[in-house]
């Protein structure tokens, strides 16, 4: 790295550090990115906070220009494999209290360094509240709307329609954790609604490395709380017969397990807490699963296209969804749709290294994700 001036300006006091031969006292004249004045050269050198910055970025890239203020740094830098390099040179900058984010603007690699702001703490006390009030509304609004006031039916719902939503919660923190990604508890969300719920989240602390991270993370919850959708609703069929109440909506993979059970696809099924809560999970899996804006399956489609991209495809699934009222208006489609426009107006913030591509293996992990939302994709049934 060349030789460094600290610059101020002479009529606001802006000041920044840059690479620059230029001698004390000596003026930049109208260069005041703030209001213009003029820049002097008032000392040689960088910070030593941003000089141990500095170091950890040329023991990993070719630095060729370099600007940095008081909270903030960019450089402009080479490498033969910039992915590498950024991860390595990433760990060891959040270590010090610092993050980066590489990014290509035409036909240079900026690498930015910015103070980590802390993290808030976990108040576990909260998450235990909110699951314990989910039981009793899940329990309740099933017992008395759903299972005609059966205790055993709708306790065996509750507890495995939350184990599904932990599942995939659960699915979300360990790849978090696996890629060193900083993610609170679980946080179940309890609601006057016809099943008592509205899911469950996790909330990330820190910034997503790349690419291959993202698709994990964003994959792994649907993953998770398919598999077990799909244990819960097997051996809901095997102590359930075909007949009694017609089905509301089925979906493939319900098709599925029912040929292998019952040799065929009944159009009503005795009344069974465990098959309905599985089949109420897989449509939960496949409305998270649409390739737009911070849904899990948006995150998988952001891994494997570029901001602009996804942005558009957000759109165009939002839009979609909302004109399908119009073909199918007792389909409510259009109400997700509508949620997708209103809350996704903004690109997906996307990973601090955008340059890597994605793994073979990661192309294979987002390809599955989305066979599993083709699985779960909701279609109504007459019974």
């Amino acid at each position: 790295m060349g030789p460094i001036a600290k610059l101020q300006c002479l009529a606001c006091k802006h000041t920044e550090y840059c690479m620059s031969t230029l001698g004390l006292g000596e003026l930049l004249v109208e260069s005041c990115p703030r209001c213009g004045g003029d820049m002097a050269v008032v000392d040689r050198g960088l910070p030593s906070s941003w000089a141990r910055v500095g170091s950890v970025v040329e023991n990993e890239f070719s630095v060729v220009d370099l600007i940095a203020y008081e909270d903030r740094a960019e450089f402009e830098v080479e490498a033969e494999n910039p992915g590498r390099s950024f991860s390595r040179v990433l760990s060891k900058l959040q270590k010090n209290g610092f993050v980066g984010v590489l990014r290509k603007r035409g036909d240079c690699l900026k690498l930015q360094v910015f103070r980590s702001p802390r993290s808030a703490r976990d108040k576990p006390h909260l998450n235990i509240l909110l699951l314990l009030t989910t039981v009793i509304t899940t329990f309740g609004f099933s017992y008395f709307l759903i299972f005609e006031r059966s205790v055993p039916y709708a306790a065996l719902f509750s507890s495995s329609l939350l184990a599904m939503l932990g599942a995939h919660e659960m699915g979300h923190k360990l790849a978090a954790s696996r890629n060193r990604v900083e993610a609170s508890l679980p946080y179940f969300i309890p609601a006057p609604t016809f099943l008592g719920t509205l899911g469950a989240l996790i909330r990330l602390k820190g910034p997503i490395p790349n690419r291959n991270a993202l698709v994990e993370i964003g994959a792994s919850g649907p993953l998770l709380g398919f598999l077990v959708a799909v244990l819960l609703t097997s051996i809901g069929l095997m102590f359930s017969e075909p007949g009694g109440e017609p089905l509301i909506f089925t979906c493939p993979m319900l098709m599925v397990l029912q040929l292998l059970f019952y040799g065929r696809i009944p159009s009503g099924l005795e009344q069974s807490p465990l098959v309905f809560s599985g089949s109420v999970m897989m449509v939960i899996t496949s409305l998270n699963l649409f390739p737009a804006g911070q849904l899990d399956g948006g995150h998988v489609a952001r891994g494997l296209l570029s901001r602009e991209s996804h942005y558009m495809i957000t759109r165009a699934v939002g839009f979609l969804l909302l004109f399908s009222g119009f073909i199918f208006p007792g389909y409510p489609f259009w109400l997700w749709g509508l949620l997708i426009i209103l809350i996704f107006n903004q690109p997906h913030g996307g990973v601090l290294d955008d340059i890597s591509e994605l793994s073979p293996f990661h192309k294979h992990l987002a390809f599955l994700t989305f066979a599993v939302f083709l699985l779960c994709f909701p279609i109504p049934w007459g019974g």
